[in-house]
């Protein structure tokens, strides 16, 4: 895991035009401070989560009805998992899923670090954990490879609302969702090819 130290950091991003990029709700642009926290290098891997399944506790995972071969290779990060399935595998690592302000403050940096995205809906798969370059704080692939999954409610209009957020882009995104600002809303009930996660500890 990498350290992020407490501090303060500038969130969001100021839209000009939502009909540029679709609708995009990532501002206004706020200041945040976080307690310091530990946060996972990689993407939860197919071997990793593999562990928790066979210790009993997480629900086995679900593969690509028509392409399994493409996305159980054991450093692929671990994509078909629902939001519960989740938090289950970093609760029993003794930790939590990131909160969207912590997602975000470990994205920061002066380098984002490598990409894989853009592939094929079809075709495509996400790539091993780790492959490209890390980024300021030594946290590989937060931009693309696989969404992630994060703690919190999407929030537009106030309220809870029914679905939960996810960040970074994933292997088959477009561009411009390679923003460490940019948010997307999934259903936590379901499993996604392209969603997968990452958990923190907070230090004590």
């Amino acid at each position: 895991m990498a350290f992020i130290p407490e501090g303060s950091f500038t969130m969001g991003f100021e839209i000009e035009n939502d009909n540029e990029w679709g609708d995009m709700d990532e501002d206004p642009v706020h200041e945040v401070t976080l307690n310091a926290y530990w946060m996972d290098k990689y993407e939860v891997s197919n071997a990793d989560y593999q562990e928790c399944f066979i210790a009993g506790v997480c629900e086995p995972v679900v593969l690509h009805e028509d392409r399994p071969q493409d996305f159980n290779k054991s450093r692929q990060p671990v994509v078909f998992v629902s939001w519960e399935d989740a938090r289950t595998y970093c609760n029993w690592r003794g930790g939590g899923l990131p909160t969207e302000s912590q997602w975000e403050a470990a994205a920061q940096g002066q380098k984002l670090g490598g990409a894989y995205f853009g592939q094929p809906y079809g075709t495509g798969a996400p790539e091993d954990t780790g492959k490209f370059t890390a980024n300021s704080n030594g946290l590989y692939d937060m931009m693309g490879n696989a969404y992630e999954w994060t703690l919190d409610w999407y929030e537009s209009t106030g309220g809870t609302g029914k679905n939960k957020v996810v960040r970074g882009g994933s292997w088959n995104s477009v561009g411009h969702f390679l923003r460490i600002s940019d948010r997307v809303k999934k259903d936590p009930e379901l499993r996604y090819s392209d969603v997968g996660f990452r958990c923190i500890k907070i230090k004590k």
